[in-house]
């Protein structure tokens, strides 16, 4: 099992997110009870937010955050 740090950052103004954050939470949720994510939270500069993940392969990790609310609404994009 690998260790991926990964920083999102949102592509829109944060206000905009709020429609989808009950299932930005719910997604971070499942994958914190998943074993998938150890910790996420928002950046200081509340621009995105960081995620350490726990996955075999980068290919894994890449669909597991393809379902992420926001990626999905293209409002936000893994930056690293």
């Amino acid at each position: 099992m690998k260790h991926f740090l990964v920083e999102g950052e949102h592509l829109i103004a944060s206000e905009e997110l709020f429609s989808l954050l009950p299932q930005h939470i719910e997604f971070l949720q499942k994958g914190h009870d998943d074993g998938f994510l150890l910790f996420s939270g928002p950046d200081i500069a509340a621009r995105g937010g960081i995620v350490v993940a726990r996955a075999k392969t980068l290919p894994e990790l890449e669909q597991f955050l393809s379902d992420e609310p926001f990626t999905k609404a293209k409002m936000m994009r893994s930056t690293r």
